[in-house]
């Protein structure tokens, strides 16, 4: 499942504010407190406007830092993180949802939406269905 990923507005000013300024719009999260939603609609990536699923007993998955492999040199233009393991979502107990696009966000609900991508095909969760992201198949990608 690649995604075709964006950062959004916030994270953007976040990463500027925490490199040069280190004030109050820097991050106030760490690494652990990051996780993974599923959206069904996103109308604008930028500025995190998106759909969440709603399917009965979706959550977000929280991914500590441990869950995350990034890889890059400072002598690469490409820096990425990826999942380590797999990242799964509760069945569905009923409601009917398509799954277009997977965030990040540093909350487990409301929160920050800090990347959103979109799913190389949406992918339809009917009842019991289970929503998976395999290990490595979610890469967030800075050039």
């Amino acid at each position: 499942m690649a995604t075709a990923n964006a950062s959004t507005n916030y994270l953007e000013r976040r990463i500027l504010h925490y490199i040069f300024k280190n004030n109050s719009l820097s991050f106030s999260s760490k690494g652990d407190r990051i996780y993974v939603g599923l959206a069904t609609a996103v109308s604008a990536a930028e500025t995190g406007s998106l759909t969440e699923a709603t399917f009965t007993n979706y959550a977000r998955q929280q991914v500590a830092a441990s869950g995350w492999t990034t890889v890059g040199a400072d002598s690469t233009d490409t820096q990425t993180a990826t999942n380590a393991a797999n990242i799964e979502f509760p069945a569905s107990g009923g409601t009917n949802n398509t799954i277009t696009h997977v965030f990040v966000v540093d909350a487990s609900s409301s929160g920050n939406i800090l990347f959103v991508g979109a799913l190389d095909a949406s992918k339809v969760i009917a009842s019991g269905d289970i929503f998976r992201i395999n290990a490595g198949n979610l890469t967030i990608e800075l050039k």
